[in-house]
């Protein structure tokens, strides 16, 4: 066991956004996360990054090095650094320009090293915050949905890319409206809408939505 939560419930004000879940992760796994807006996705990815406190319940952490991309990135429009500013301020252990400038090439956005973070596109963006995650190299890979502002070329390239870092043993924990490419990276698959509606692997998961045609109102899933 590698991550565990138990019975964790999150309440804002009077509104239940997690109740009553329950998991395991275990190292090397690809978890997709995947349910409609406003299911508690994002809120349970900082839980688990620690960036939010759960009302009730446990969770248990190992000593692990997290790399985490956010979903929303606003806040970059009013940003005044270059982009290496960015990669080098939040690189807690020096690593070398070398690597740096290789995974800033696997992202195809070396020649904007030295641009200002505010004039990139969305697409940019997040690329930019993808390399700072890896810069980390982490035991766990945090992504909320990381493909949002990719065009669907790119896209493709960075599956690839996340299947090649699990493949190399990085635990993958990414939540995912791309439910045409995106659930077939990944041994399992995680369904929330305030509490867990299925836990399984991506076959299993055609399986229960097959047999539970059109009981899942307003949620299509096209896999």
């Amino acid at each position: 066991m590698f991550i565990r939560l138990k019975d964790i419930y999150v309440k804002k004000f009077d509104n239940c956004i997690l109740k009553d879940i329950s998991f395991e992760i275990n190292e090397g796994e690809y978890v997709n996360i995947i349910g409609p807006n406003g299911s508690g996705k994002t809120t349970l990815i900082r839980l688990l990054t620690g960036l939010l406190e759960p009302t009730g319940g446990e969770i248990e952490f190992g000593h692990l090095r997290l790399g985490y991309v956010p979903q929303h990135l606003n806040h970059v429009k009013f940003m005044p650094s270059t982009v290496y500013e960015v990669l080098k301020n939040s690189n807690k252990d020096k690593v070398s320009e070398d690597e740096m400038d290789f995974l800033l090439e696997l992202m195809e956005i070396k020649p904007l090293k030295h641009k200002k973070m505010r004039l990139l596109s969305g697409g940019e963006s997040q690329r930019v915050y993808i390399v700072r995650a890896l810069l980390s190299k982490p035991d766990v890979l945090l992504l909320d949905e990381p493909t949002s502002a990719l065009d669907p070329v790119f896209r493709k390239k960075f599956y690839k890319l996340i299947e090649d870092y699990h493949q190399n043993g990085m635990t993958i924990i990414h939540v995912t409206h791309d439910l045409s490419d995106g659930l077939r990276h990944g041994s399992k698959i995680i369904q929330l809408d305030q509490i867990i509606h299925f836990i399984g692997s991506f076959d299993e998961f055609q399986d229960h939505h097959s047999d539970h045609h059109g009981e899942d109102e307003g949620v299509h899933y096209h896999v």
